[in-house]
């Protein structure tokens, strides 16, 4: 019998929920201790005993240090939570895990919850996403898949009851949570859906409007009563005098913001001591017109996020047919009223935006087939393979199966468990059509049965069909931002980025990418640099390596290899996305013939406040330079849109500079993020000077090659030379100075081939590097290796003579390592 996933869980920032697919329909479990949907993601420690839920978050009230929340926004990072009545550090793994115990508890049948799917924002990276499937599994579910939150609300709103006619329609998802923000376009095409395009900010939701009443509303009241120094700065700090009422007046600020979406204004009453030790006693009356205040920035951020994507897809509001609004904040009447005014696109709101998400997770769960167990997988006298669609629009749905095995005298019969339907018996062959009718709106349940020549049932595995007409169907989840390879650009102390996959690509997907390693690796070597190393980062290609985020590196070390591994050898490597975005990454050693799987090391994020402020002073360096650099050529319009950037990147440094060290928010990896997409607009800016310069060079090598070619090349590098001559036409008149260096780096690889054969220039390069063995890391590995150059040269051992340039050049220093190739004289070219 086939079993389904069936169980959805949304993994909130503030509130989490369970619900289950059951035949057509969707449960949402509601909490044993207070019959709601819905539990608080609220994890409180009292010495033996672990709160879950709203006891927790009722005990933030009393011992706010022992109680954790909001730990959603820290997953795929270094971060850890100290509890200090037990002395333990939590990472947001584990303290997801508790949240998806106690919703396993809601399940009322008892049942153990093996697999489920668990929701996720479309803009988590990988290894967000890692970490959110590493709770899953610590919290003893066996089979976790990822879903995109905004897929998940499409699917709930696209098959509920009753549903409009949605074929061949495009809409807006806007999901506004308790911590997380994304905007998708949507689009059914054939019965499919699928997200086109897709914006977010990780750390961006209900949680922050609670920040901003106590910084912008709450803070300034208690200042103009009280004596303090620096209230906010020791609130946020761990060992901050404060810490304690940071927690509270947020609770409080959650509180205030939840009547205001239904009242006009709320009333705040706390209590503390200033710092002469006096007490001061807060009576603040907040409007609903001073929180729009506070929040109409925010929002209005996040429409400008939306009319991106309508500008990347050559879209206007009129072509779409509503906006569809999920996540708790979204009960707020000024985000309803401004987004809809802004975009003059109709906002839907007659789905429950707090249980979308979950209900659209079962729906998915539901078509959904878990994986069985190799260990106790069972085996049949027969294999039977079934090809249909579970969700279709159609009134009819084709079945197929494959049989393997022997079929002789055998029979099948499919019919419905309603009796509507009965194909009655046939005869079995290897592969069956059956073309199977369905009630519309309904879900349909058929019976697969095969008899052997005496009539008696013989299992397979496959018994039981389920079809539902009327619903959509997932046709794939996308990849929110690009992956690409940071490649070195040796001579030049700087990277370039290879593109594995595009942004919203649909999972699973594979690609292949072939690198040369860029300097020898000796067998059994254990030094740090003794190693292949290769990093993976997520974000825009166009960009520079410093604007994206690492996720992972590649390494392969001199003691994993079975012979030395030179300079210029290829690696041929495979990546594989899954559909929950595990990355694979497997490499094959042309010079050493070894194939290596799973090489990938994810990174957890981690921020460090120095580093970030240092960064960002660099940065600032940078755009000074850039800017004064537009000024000298005359370059105003950059120049003045670079000015606009250094304003930002100084108020940033004022950002990170009041950040204590030992910040309990997530505020340094929001200003990691501001600045990473600073330094990506500081790249795109002047793109067309590094494009200039990109010609320049491209053109220079293009003579070099050409004439190199001509006087040594055969025909297939001759034919290698014609194919990127070929392609000018469209690289030279690109601003992308990427695409001008990659084709600059195939006729440089072309160029150092061809050089690389050629006695005379091995000779000049073997000479060169005589000349500089005082700067050498080893010198009595380069003595020896000089002498037996001077050996090979007197024997015309040009292979060898090669093998030992290789070694000497990888004992020159890196800052004074130049390429080969790059070393011009006479009488060669």
């Amino acid at each position: 019998m086939i079993e389904m996933v069936n169980y959805g869980i949304d993994l909130g920032t503030t509130n989490s929920l369970i619900a289950k697919f059951d035949v057509g329909h969707v449960d949402v479990f509601k909490n044993p201790r207070g019959h709601k949907e819905g539990l608080p993601s609220v994890v409180a420690f009292r010495k033996d005993k672990i709160f879950v839920g709203d006891k927790a978050r009722d005990y933030m009230q009393k011992d706010p240090k022992n109680v954790l929340s909001r730990f959603k926004r820290k997953m795929g990072t270094t971060e850890t939570s100290r509890v200090e009545c037990i002395d333990v550090s939590k990472t947001p793994a584990e303290l997801s895990a508790l949240i998806l115990k106690e919703l396993k508890g809601f399940v009322h049948s008892g049942e153990n919850v093996k697999s489920a799917v668990i929701t996720i924002p479309a803009s988590f990276d990988t290894i967000q996403s890692n970490a959110s499937k590493e709770a899953g599994t610590l919290a003893g579910i066996n089979e976790v898949i990822l879903l995109q939150e905004p897929i998940a609300a499409s699917l709930a709103y696209a098959n509920r009851d009753n549903s409009d006619d949605l074929k061949n329609s495009q809409w807006i998802v806007y999901d506004l949570g308790g911590g997380t923000f994304d905007v998708a376009l949507v689009k059914i095409v054939e019965g499919e859906l699928t997200v086109i395009d897709h914006e977010g900010d990780n750390y961006f939701g209900g949680t922050d409007f609670d920040a901003m009443i106590v910084e912008e509303l709450i803070v300034p009241e208690l200042e103009s009563i009280g004596k303090f120094q620096d209230l906010i700065g020791e609130m946020k700090s761990a060992t901050g005098q404060y810490e304690k009422e940071w927690y509270r007046l947020l609770l409080a600020a959650e509180e205030a913001k939840i009547e205001l979406s239904s009242d006009k204004s709320t009333d705040i009453d706390f209590e503390m001591e200033d710092d002469n030790g006096d007490e001061v006693e807060l009576n603040l009356t907040i409007t609903r017109s001073q929180f729009e205040e506070v929040i109409k920035d925010s929002i209005d951020t996040t429409t400008s996020m939306l009319k991106n994507i309508l500008t990347r897809q050559s879209l206007q509001p009129k072509d779409l047919q509503f906006l569809l609004m999920v996540g708790g904040s979204t009960f707020i009447p000024f985000v309803r009223k401004y987004v809809e005014e802004v975009m003059n696109i109709t906002v839907k709101t007659d789905i429950d935006p707090t249980n979308a998400i979950v209900v659209g997770a079962a729906y998915f769960a539901g078509v959904k087939q878990q994986q069985k167990d190799t260990k106790k997988k069972q085996e049949y006298m027969i294999k039977v393979r079934t090809f249909y669609e579970r969700s279709t629009q159609e009134n009819e749905e084709m079945f197929t199966a494959k049989i393997e095995g022997g079929v002789e005298g055998m029979t099948y019969r499919i019919h419905s468990l309603d009796g509507s339907f009965d194909s009655n018996t046939k005869q079995l062959s290897n592969r069956i059509i059956e073309d199977l009718p369905l009630r519309s709106g309904e879900f349909n349940l058929f019976e697969f049965s095969i008899m052997d020549a005496k009539g008696n049932v013989i299992p397979h595995g496959n018994e039981q069909i389920q079809i539902a007409q009327g619903r959509y169907s997932v046709a794939g989840q996308m990849l929110p931002d690009e992956l690409s390879l940071v490649r070195d650009i040796v001579g030049e102390n700087d990277t370039r980025l290879d593109r594995l996959f595009e942004k919203n690509a649909i999972l699973p997907t594979r690609g292949k990418k072939t690198v040369e390693v860029g300097r020898t690796i000796v067998k059994g070597a254990t030094g740090p640099d003794d190693r292949v190393k290769l990093i993976v980062v997520e974000g825009p290609s166009t960009a520079h390596f410093m604007a994206n985020k690492p996720i992972g590196s590649l390494e392969i070390s001199g003691e994993m290899i079975n012979r030395d591994l030179l300079r210029g050898t290829e690696i041929d490597m495979t990546f594989e996305i899954s559909e929950s975005r595990d990355l694979s990454v497997s490499a094959y050693l042309n010079g050493t013939g070894q194939e290596f799987s799973q090489v990938f090391n994810p990174n957890k994020r981690d921020v460090v406040v120095a580093d970030l402020g240092r960064q960002i002073v660099q940065l600032e360096a940078t755009v000074q330079t850039e800017q004064e650099e537009a000024i000298e050529n005359k370059n105003n319009e950059v120049a003045r849109e670079l000015g606009g950037v250094l304003d930002q990147v100084q108020a940033l440094l004022l950002e990170a500079g009041n950040m204590p060290k030992d910040s309990i928010t997530d505020e340094k990896f929001q200003l990691e993020d501001k600045k990473r997409a600073l330094a990506a607009e500081v790249y795109q800016l002047t793109a067309t000077k590094r494009a200039d310069s990109a010609r320049s060079t491209y053109l220079e090598m293009k003579g070099n090659t050409t004439e190199l070619v001509q006087e040594h090349g055969n025909d297939s590098e001759r034919h290698r030379l014609r194919e990127v001559v070929g392609r000018e036409e469209v690289f030279l008149h690109s601003n992308n100075a990427d695409i001008i260096e990659a084709a600059t780096d195939e006729l440089g690889s072309l160029r150092y081939q061809i050089l690389m054969r050629t006695p005379g220039y091995l000779v000049h390069v073997f000479e060169h590097l005589m000349e500089n063995r005082i700067s050498m890391n080893d010198q009595d590995q380069a003595k020896i290796l000089i002498d037996n150059g001077k050996n090979l040269i007197s024997n015309e051992s040009w292979e060898d003579l090669r093998i030992v340039i290789s070694r000497l050049w990888d004992l020159m220093p890196d800052t004074e390592r130049d390429t080969p190739d790059s070393l011009m004289f006479t009488g060669i070219v």
